[in-house]
């Protein structure tokens, strides 16, 4: 079944990915855009407790730690919440170590880098590689493992800014004397061919630090290479929080059944003993009903209010 609702502007959670190769700039960008998202977010807050909401998951040898301390502009690294970790590269792994990140209180986690799950120790290249059978086969099997990878990026109600290496990408075509022959076309990301389309907003880093997007939903940054500092992270934190915020409006639409249902049973005996029957029923205490839960309950309820208006 479908249903049509009225399109409206959500608060959204970041997806950003951070292209580049080796020496551009990729943790540096993703360590100054998510300070940026956090300060905007908490303006009274310390530095250091600023710091604490950024979570960085780090593939590449703990580099990612030698970032503390130095200054970009007039921004300092703090000391953000960090995990080492270590192959193998699996995706239920990736989507564990964020998991972690988000019990241990980070609200913006950084993944340095993606590129390790397409092309690391235990990495899908490497499992399909071990695999008995035909090739083009098994990618089809492997196809799972992109999509789990997806849904830890997307469904995990955090943000998430994911570095991802470049490789040179070539293309075989005939030359000048009608041979064919391999021609530079310029980088790639070291990840599935589809997988920057999931992103919401993506910088390409060139080697001197500067970024252009090749995608921007935000339409906030396209057409103006910068070199990203703090700044990208606040106006980007502003961008994501236009919209209304769903979960509050779900969790006042939750408690506001719940109140009807203890007016209802307010010195009603009846009543009161058809409730502690759904919360037996349900496993749930009435103030942890979710809103499914507590419509069913005050449908049921109606009877006893249609009684006392009599």
């Amino acid at each position: 079944m479908f249903e049509v609702t009225e399109a409206q502007r959500e608060k959204l959670k970041a997806v950003v990915g951070f292209i580049g190769c080796s020496g551009s700039g990729k943790t540096a960008g993703a360590l100054l855009t998510a300070y940026g998202m956090m300060r905007e977010a908490y303006p009274e807050a310390t530095e250091a407790d600023v710091w604490k909401k950024i979570g960085l998951i780090d593939t590449e040898h703990n580099r990612s730690k030698l970032h503390v301390g130095l200054v970009f502009d007039d921004t300092k690294i703090g000391r953000f919440q960090h995990i080492n970790f270590q192959p193998p590269y699996t995706t239920e792994r990736y989507n564990l170590a964020v998991l972690t990140m988000k019990k241990a209180g980070a609200e913006v986690i950084i993944i340095d880098s993606l590129s390790h799950n397409w092309q690391g120790e235990g990495g899908i290249v490497e499992t399909h590689g071990q695999m008995q059978g035909n090739s083009f086969q098994n990618w089809g099997k492997m196809a799972p493992e992109t999509t789990k990878l997806v849904k830890t990026l997307t469904q995990n109600d955090v943000h998430i800014l994911a570095t991802l290496r470049t490789k040179q990408e070539y293309v075989v075509e005939p030359n000048n004397e009608g041979k064919m022959a391999p021609r530079k076309v310029g980088t790639k990301p070291v990840q599935k061919d589809e997988m920057e389309y999931e992103f919401m907003l993506n910088f390409q880093i060139d080697i001197d630090h500067v970024a252009e997007t090749s995608k921007d939903n935000t339409q906030l940054f396209e057409g103006h290479p910068q070199k990203i500092n703090a700044d990208v992270g606040r106006n980007l934190y502003k961008w994501l929080e236009l919209g209304i915020d769903v979960k509050a409006e779900e969790e006042s639409k939750r408690v506001s059944l719940i109140d009807q249902i203890k007016a209802i049973a307010n010195g009603n005996d009846e009543a009161t003993k058809k409730v502690a029957e759904f919360e037996f029923k349900a496993d749930k205490m009435l103030d942890d009903f979710t809103i499914k839960l507590a419509t069913a309950a005050l449908d049921r309820l109606q009877v006893f209010k249609t009684k006392e208006e009599k």
